[in-house]
């Protein structure tokens, strides 16, 4: 290989190609034609006299040649990223950019928010693109450098994203006040199991799964109900005699507008803590905005929301 002849270009390309597997989508991740794209792989096919991308059907497939450059590519590339942007200085106060976020629906209440206060304080130009879905929506939105930081409970993060503890939540039970079930302001194990039940739909938030434990047990409950996101939970419960689980630090947002009872989930083993997290690239690591963005979220987030200076 002629290294004089190498330019930067064909390693961004080829970096992209071999993420994508498509002409297609290579264009629109670097916002080139795919002409452009196609003219660039036949010189890296003469670069690295492989052909890197082969056609199977209606797709394209990495040789084993350009399986093997992938994960020296993208260290590389990470690299270069970071020598770029590391002297890069970032004013909070004056600087005027754009951070992109990741989070779950329930997130932008319970999260947001203080976020959003804190960079209003300190840095009042900078702006806040935030984009919602699960769990694996934020992690492929990192991977595809579509988002900056992904916030929210994570059953997984793949390498080589750097997952940061940031706070720790409980699951509640929740049911209206006038619930008949209740005693004392709670519901037995019995009550709980046998009453209708509103639950998130697997797939589209995360959690703890109550469902696999109690199908362990043997035992299960009646679902009426499911639902994408947390959000929508407080206000079906409210004035009916459906149960359901919620995160504690969410529900204190609708308590008392919807009269919630709220309690421990009555179910005999320890439900483990919901472990929420801020999750980046290593493509970010030394960028000073992206440092300052991640100070703010451990600072917001960490923190109680009114203390948070």
């Amino acid at each position: 290989m002629n290294l004089a002849t190498l330019d930067f270009n064909l390693l961004k390309t080829l970096d992209a190609l071999l993420e994508t597997e498509s002409v297609s989508r290579t264009a629109a991740k670097l916002n080139v034609t795919q002409s452009a794209v196609s003219h660039t792989l036949k010189r890296l096919r003469e670069q690295f006299d492989d052909p890197l991308l082969v056609r199977e059907g209606a797709v394209l497939r990495a040789t084993a040649r350009a399986r093997t450059l992938r994960e020296p590519l993208e260290r590389a590339m990470s690299d270069i990223h970071a020598l770029m942007t590391t002297m890069s200085a970032f004013d909070p106060a004056t600087a005027a950019r754009s951070f992109r976020l990741a989070m779950s629906d329930a997130m932008t209440v319970e999260g947001l928010p203080s976020i959003i206060r804190l960079v209003r304080r300190e840095a009042p130009n900078v702006d806040l693109l935030v984009e919602t879905g699960g769990p694996l929506n934020s992690i492929r939105l990192l991977l595809e450098d579509v988002a900056d930081v992904a916030l929210g409970v994570f059953p997984s993060v793949p390498d080589p994203l750097r997952p940061e503890e940031l706070y720790r939540d409980q699951l509640v039970c929740i049911a209206d006040g006038d619930n008949p079930k209740l005693r004392g302001g709670r519901l037995d194990f019995e009550a709980f199991l046998h009453s209708p039940h509103v639950t998130v739909a697997q797939s589209s938030d995360s959690g703890i799964q109550l469902d696999d434990i109690l199908r362990a047990m043997g035992l299960s409950r009646r679902i009426v109900a499911s639902v994408p996101h947390y959000l929508a939970i407080p206000s079906l419960i409210s004035g009916t005699d459906l149960v359901a689980h919620s995160r504690r630090k969410l529900i204190e947002v609708f308590r008392s507008a919807n009269r919630l009872a709220v309690m421990p989930v009555p179910v005999p083993f320890d439900v483990p803590d919901l472990v929420f997290m801020q999750v980046w690239h290593p493509r970010q690591d030394f960028d000073r905005g992206q440092i300052w963005l991640r100070e703010i979220i451990r600072r917001a987030l960490r923190e109680d929301p009114e203390r948070a200076t």
